[in-house]
């Protein structure tokens, strides 16, 4: 069976889960870009919690709306920097991050233009790395009401799936923290990611379509 997603800043853990456990995959490029969803935005787990990052966008023409595939990514500030000193901050003395490092700085730090081309990039990347061979396709079709792809985008609302528990960084003053970025996942838990994707079960996700 085919889903209909949309692009992400380094896609959280449900949404990879979604990936591990479907043959097919279309991206959504055509709905009308939203703020405060996952788009643009990523969650990770500091030493203080869990820390927002956003990417700051170029602004449309003012009375227009943006689809997902015109958006373009502002360089006014250097967020690449201030992110990646997060990431490593984050993640540096967790089990797997050096075995990840350098080839997740090569793609991270590219100038892609345009929001999406960025989002795929780093999208292909972690497939790589989990040796998923789920079939990604770019869809251009105007887009139907899709409250799956909606819910795994929403950053204002939590997920309803549940996670099963695996070590974090900062999890002894934290506690486990559930749903966060790619990175988080793969830096802890390295080859075992992909069999843990697999154990979630994604059904009230999917239930939602």
């Amino acid at each position: 069976m085919e889903l209909e997603i949309f692009s992400s800043y380094i896609p959280n853990v449900a949404t990879l889960a979604v990936l591990a456990q479907h043959e097919c995959v279309n991206i959504q490029t055509q709905a009308c870009y939203q703020k405060q969803t996952y788009r643009n935005r990523t969650q990770i787990a500091g030493a203080n919690g869990v820390l927002n990052l956003s990417i700051p966008i170029e602004k449309g023409i003012k009375g227009t709306r943006l689809v997902d595939q015109e958006v373009q990514i502002s360089y006014d500030e250097m967020w690449q920097n201030n992110h990646w000193k997060s990431f490593v901050s984050a993640y540096q003395s967790s089990p797997f991050f050096e075995f990840y490092q350098d080839e997740f700085e090569a793609v991270f730090f590219k100038k892609q233009k345009k929001l999406l081309d960025f989002n795929m990039d780093i999208l292909q990347l972690i497939m790589d790395w989990l040796e998923l061979d789920t079939q990604i396709k770019i869809s251009t079709e105007q887009p139907l009401y899709n409250p799956a792809g909606e819910a795994l985008i929403c950053a204002k609302k939590a997920t309803s799936l549940h996670f099963p528990k695996y070590i974090q960084v900062f999890e002894s003053k934290l506690g486990f923290i559930s749903n966060l970025n790619a990175l988080d996942l793969i830096c802890c838990l390295g080859p075992e990611s992909p069999s843990y994707l697999k154990k979630i079960d994604v059904i009230p996700i999917l239930a939602l379509s």
